[in-house]
C-alpha cells in the first residue's frame, strides 16, 4: 500500500544521492536563510520498505546544504507509490496535512506542487476516493 510521511532524518542518510555534492555559485541567500531559520521548505524524498531510492528528488540543494552546514536533522517528506516506506513518521494523505504541518506559506513554496501530485498518485494507487485539490488541472502522471 502507498503512503507518504512526514519526519525528520540525519541528512547523511541522503549524501550519497546527491546530484551536485557541492554548493553552487548564487545560494549564497539559501545558505544564509538556512543558517537562520533552518530548512523551511522539506525535502521530498521517494523510499520504500526502509530504504531512500536513488531516484531524483526535491531538495537537492537545501541537502547540499545542511550537510556542508552540519546540520543533524532536517525535515523530509518520504514517499512510496507502492509500498510502505519503511520510517516512522505523521502520515500525510491530502493537501490539508501539509498545510496543517507547515503552515499556509507551503502554497508558495515549489514543493508544494510535487507534493500535491503524488498525493493524487497515491491516492489512486490506494483507490481512496478523489482528492479535492483545488488546482485539480495541474500537472498529472
Amino acid at each position: 500500500m502507498a503512503e507518504m510521511i512526514y519526519t525528520m532524518i540525519n541528512p547523511k542518510i541522503l549524501q550519497n544521492r546527491l546530484y551536485e555534492p557541492s554548493i553552487e555559485k548564487g545560494f549564497e541567500g539559501l545558505v544564509e536563510s538556512i543558517k537562520q531559520d533552518g530548512i523551511k521548505s522539506p525535502l521530498v524524498v521517494p523510499c520504500n520498505n526502509g530504504k531512500i531510492h536513488n531516484e531524483a528528488f526535491d531538495g537537492n540543494h537545501r541537502l547540499a546544504i545542511s550537510l556542508t552546514l552540519g546540520l543533524d536533522e532536517i525535515p523530509v517528506i518520504l514517499f512510496s507509490i507502492h509500498h510502505k516506506t519503511g520510517f516512522e513518521g505523521k502520515p500525510i494523505t491530502d493537501v490539508d496535512d501539509l498545510i496543517e504541518i507547515f503552515g499556509e506559506n507551503i502554497k508558495n513554496e515549489p514543493v508544494y506542487e510535487s507534493v500535491s501530485n503524488t498525493i493524487r498518485r497515491i491516492r489512486r494507487q490506494n483507490n481512496y476516493p478523489p482528492d479535492p485539490l483545488k488546482n485539480s488541472s495541474s500537472i498529472g502522471d
